[in-house]
């Protein structure tokens, strides 16, 4: 599209003058963004297909004798191959922190000499302020990243996935960055975070211009991923940094501090947030945290059964009270919620978090021998049928044909209850 005010206009004009690749570059494109092959025939000889080099070689990897460059020896019959990347350069113009993209395609042929071509996608122009320009390539209709109409005019374009993808791609090694950002603590590119949102933390955040001119890359990559935890604990930050200690896992670490903090422990204390063995206290959180959350999750459903309360007497207040037996076994009803809930903890089954004390044609039972529990019984009101009999953890119970007796037995009773 066209530039709609004078900072794009500036720089479409600058994008028009910046220099073509060089051959180091895309000699290094060509030697470090692909797979690098050498193919081996039948009569031994292997054919390198950056420089079309032949010599004796077995299969794995080797190095050509005559170039120099890593390759995997291949026992083929193929002629050609065919292969490209992306990759990008990391400059600097007049202020403006430039990331151009490039789209290497390259075609190997058995004897000759690899002749790639170079395509420019496009590139992002960050200000001083951390606010992004896109020239690039028009985009076509379809879903894979290749989507570009090649013979369109480098533009002003609206950012998009395509662009943000390539953008972090392989990185030219030799890197020139602004006086801003050099100002702002940049010593090295930190692999594995954004180029854009790392050049743009540097230029907008005072707390990343920090870390990186404390040399903690790798918290500073972090931050480029979660800006939010690190502004919210950057005082526990502050505290581990102070007690000299030196944060080697960031994802581990900040795992273990917002687990500190959900349990309301002290953030600002270095025994704390300076751990000597960080796995270990953080298995050991781990631990804890899920202990606290089946609690809170208990206590959450009990709240909520005490809510249901009022349903259930609705419900079920008419069987309460009902017991049968064959004289050993005691069959009776579960009375309340908490009951419902006591029975699904005790037998380690699924009666109270499940909500059966809800269910508008069921009635459940507990059947005891002396003070032992020995099954839980969903029988339908609709016919009387058992529908199950869990013995603990859900196992088959032993006793079912008798419990199956004492229910029929007392069928009459159960649905005087019904009528009533």
């Amino acid at each position: 599209m066209k530039p709609r005010n004078k900072k794009q206009e500036q720089i479409l004009a600058m994008s028009g003058q910046l220099r073509p690749l060089t051959t180091a570059q895309m000699q290094w494109a060509l030697t470090h963004t692909i797979d690098n092959y050498a193919l081996r025939f039948k009569k031994g000889k292997a054919v390198c297909l950056i420089c079309g080099h032949e010599w004796e070689a077995e299969e794995g990897m080797c190095r050509c004798p005559h170039c120099g460059a890593k390759v995997e020896v291949k026992a083929t019959t193929q002629r050609v191959v065919r292969d490209k990347s992306y990759f990008i350069i990391v400059t600097a113009v007049k202020g403006f922190q430039v990331i151009r993209m490039f789209l290497m395609i390259v075609e190997f042929r058995k004897g000759m000499k690899a002749n790639p071509g170079f395509i420019e996608i496009g590139s992002y122009w960050i200000d001083k302020h951390g606010h992004t320009t896109v020239v690039g390539l028009q985009r076509t209709l379809g879903h894979y990243i290749d989507s570009f109409a090649f013979g369109s005019p480098l533009e002003i374009r609206h950012d998009n996935d395509a662009f943000w993808h390539i953008a972090n791609q392989w990185v030219y090694p030799r890197i020139k960055v602004t006086d801003t950002i050099k100002r702002n603590g940049y010593t090295t590119y930190a692999y594995g975070a954004h180029p854009v949102t790392m050049f743009q933390q540097l230029l907008t955040n005072s707390k990343a211009e920090t870390l990186m001119k404390a040399g903690e890359e790798g918290l500073f990559r972090y931050l480029c991923h979660h800006p939010k935890e690190v502004d919210k604990y950057w005082d526990t930050i502050k505290v581990a940094r102070r007690a000299s200690y030196k944060i080697d896992d960031p994802q581990m670490w900040f795992d273990y501090i917002k687990m500190l903090d959900r349990m309301g422990r002290d953030l600002h204390s270095p025994t704390l947030v300076a751990p000597k063995d960080l796995k270990a206290v953080h298995d050991e959180y781990v631990a804890k945290a899920e202990r606290q959350r089946i609690k809170e999750q208990r206590e959450k459903d009990r709240k909520r059964a005490e809510e249901d309360e009022a349903k259930f007497e609705e419900l079920k207040g008419k069987y309460t009270g009902l017991v049968m037996t064959d004289g050993e076994i005691v069959v009776h009803t579960l009375n309340s919620v908490a009951e419902y809930y006591d029975e699904g903890s005790r037998q380690h089954i699924c009666v109270g978090s499940s909500s059966y004390y809800l269910k508008e044609n069921t009635l459940v039972f507990s059947a005891k021998i002396k003070d032992k529990t020995i099954a839980t019984i969903e029988i339908s009101l609709k016919d009387y049928s058992i529908i199950q009999c869990r013995a603990f953890a859900n196992k088959v119970c032993q006793y079912q044909d008798r419990i199956t007796k004492i229910i029929s037995d007392n069928i009459k009773m159960i649905a005087e209850r019904k009528r009533a």
